[in-house]
Formats: C-alpha cells, sequence, structure tokens
C-alpha cells in the first residue's frame, strides 16, 4: 500500500472497531449493523490483498535456484558415472548418448535441464546396480529422479508470485472504492439519524472517520527503540482483545516486523513489515487469534526507534 491507502486502510479499521464496539447501540436504527457487517466482510478482502501485494518472491527464487543446482550436480554426478561405465564395458551408444560435458548443465535452460537430466535418469536405470566404482550408485539414480521431480514442481513459482502481486496491486484500490462507496452512499448517511438522540455515538463515528495523512497527532503509549538484531516486546496487555487498535510507527531507516504474539519477545504467527518512516494500524483480530505481546522484530545492524498507539 502507499501512504495515503495505508492511512485510508487505518480509517476503516478505526471504523470496523468503532462498530464492534458500539453494536448494541448501532442496532437501534435499523438496517446499520447490516451496512457494517459488509464493511468487515471489505476489510477482510483489503488486507488480503494487500498480504497478497506485498509476498515478497525472492525466497521462491532462492528456492528454485537451490533445487536447480541440486538437479545439476545428481545429473553430473550420474551421467559421468554411467559414461565411465560405458567405457569400461565399450557401450559406445551408452557412452554416447551419456557423455554430457559439465558446461552442458550449468548453461542450458530450465527446459533443457529437464529434457537432459530425464535422458541421463532413462539411461542409467538398467545400470543403476552397475555403477558402484564409478562415482555413484543406485541410490544416487533414485535421487536424480526425485531432483527432477522437485526442481520440475518449483519451475514456476517465482512467476506465479509475482503475478499474484500484479493481481492483488490491482484490487487494492477496486475493493478501496468499494468502502468509500459504502461510506458515502450508505454509511455516512445512515449513521446522521444519530446526530440528535446520540450525539456522542455520532461523533465517535465521526472520530473513527477522520483520515490522519500525517501518522498520530496525540502522544503515543508508547515510545522504544528495539536493538539491533533483536525481537522486543513494544507492549503487552493483560488480556487479548479482538478489537483492541494498534497503531506503530517506525521512525527508524530500516524496515522492522511487527507481530502479535502468545510468548514476550518472541514473533508471532503474521508478522507484518512497517517500512522506515511508515505508520501502520491493525486490529488484534488481524494480527492474531490470541496473544497480548505486540512485538517489533529489527533485523538490522542499527537500533531502530518504534512508536507505539493502543487504543
Amino acid at each position: 500500500m502507499t501512504k495515503d491507502q495505508e492511512s485510508f486502510f487505518a480509517m476503516c479499521l478505526k471504523v470496523k472497531n468503532f462498530g464492534s464496539k458500539n453494536a448494541t447501540q448501532l442496532d437501534t436504527i435499523t438496517g446499520v449493523s447490516g451496512f457494517f457487517t459488509q464493511l468487515n466482510t471489505l476489510v477482510t478482502a483489503l488486507i488480503a490483498a494487500d498480504m497478497g501485494s506485498r509476498t515478497d518472491y525472492s525466497g521462491y527464487t532462492l528456492d528454485k535456484a537451490n533445487k536447480r543446482l541440486a538437479l545439476q550436480q545428481i545429473s553430473l554426478q550420474v551421467s559421468n558415472a554411467l559414461a565411465s561405465y560405458a567405457v569400461m564395458n565399450n557401450e559406445i551408444v551408452l557412452q554416447k548418448k551419456a557423455d554430457f560435458p559439465t558446461s552442458s548443465w550449468y548453461s542450458i535452460s530450465e527446459d533443457q535441464l529437464v529434457t537432459q537430466a530425464t535422458i541421463v535418469r532413462d539411461l542409467a536405470l538398467p545400470y543403476a546396480a552397475q555403477l558402484t566404482g564409478f562415482g555413484a550408485v543406485a541410490a544416487d539414480v533414485t535421487s536424480l529422479t526425485t531432483a527432477i521431480a522437485t526442481f520440475i514442481n518449483v519451475i514456476s513459482n517465482p512467476s506465479l508470485v509475482a503475478d499474484q502481486r500484479k493481481t492483488s496491486n490491482a484490487e487494492l484500490p477496486e475493493i478501496s472504492n468499494q468502502i468509500k462507496s459504502l461510506f458515502k452512499d450508505k454509511l455516512d448517511i445512515l449513521m446522521r439519524s444519530f446526530e440528535v438522540p446520540n450525539p456522542r455515538l455520532f461523533s465517535l463515528y465521526k472520530s473513527a472517520r477522520a483520515i490522519d495523512v500525517n501518522g498520530k497527532i496525540q502522544a503515543p503509549t508508547v515510545a522504544v527503540a528495539v536493538p539491533p538484531h533483536t525481537t522486543s516486546t513494544v507492549h503487552s496487555a493483560a488480556l487479548y482483545e479482538n478489537n483492541r487498535f494498534y497503531t506503530l510507527q517506525n521512525q527508524g531507516t530500516a524496515d522492522v516486523y511487527f507481530s502479535l504474539s502468545e510468548v514476550t519477545n518472541v514473533e508471532g504467527p503474521n508478522p507484518i513489515v512497517l517500512a522506515a518512516g511508515d505508520t501502520r494500524s491493525r486490529l488484534a483480530s488481524n494480527l492474531a487469534r490470541i496473544g497480548t505481546f505486540l512485538v517489533v522484530k529489527n533485523d538490522t545492524n542499527l537500533e531502530q526507534k518504534i512508536r507505539v498507539w493502543v487504543e
């Protein structure tokens, strides 16, 4: 999300939180609660799109590279052993088919690598038990079969993740527009029914609907300095409340990750990146199903200053 999108998202979470905390009073006006249910559904979709748009595919790329290297190495080992066996047994045709130069395993395309490795595997299967003494054993032929299948399974992973990010990025403004229409055409109008009979509730709604594009103005609940290479609890609560509203601001120079955990100083199950200079908000229910420790993980070599608001 951009900073403007994040500010809008924070406002949506505040209104969602307002609706949950004041459900009984909102039910006094026909139809209001139904639109808050619709808002909750759209916010959930917005969170899912945000997660998809931030998916890091560098891990998939590295995993793919590691599996390609493993396939190259086992293919070369079996190919060399098979060619050596063929030489010693005057299997000229087998030698010609199985003897691939080392460079060919590292310079060919992904499709060519799979094809070439499959050729070697098929040639080696009848001779698997006879490769001992030539630099390979029967188990290596089995490993080659496994390595081929494993590499095939990850070939498209990075591109699939990139496609997911592209789709999710396109969904963000679309879902945001649906929420804006819900506010403008429905909720903002219906909530005015409380303006006279329940001015306090109406005021709370207007406060929740305010978008603060510059981050929080009031004093933070806590301001902490998270040491380098440390996972630290920055706020703890006595009990878990799914409507507790967290806002974090990264005043440091590098990205950190925040999450909600059941254990102090231990990262929770769904960490969220907080970029340098950014302010992000989440309800407890968006972070974890249980947990009372708000945790920040700093993987950098420098101390990072974090401000936290808890509502």
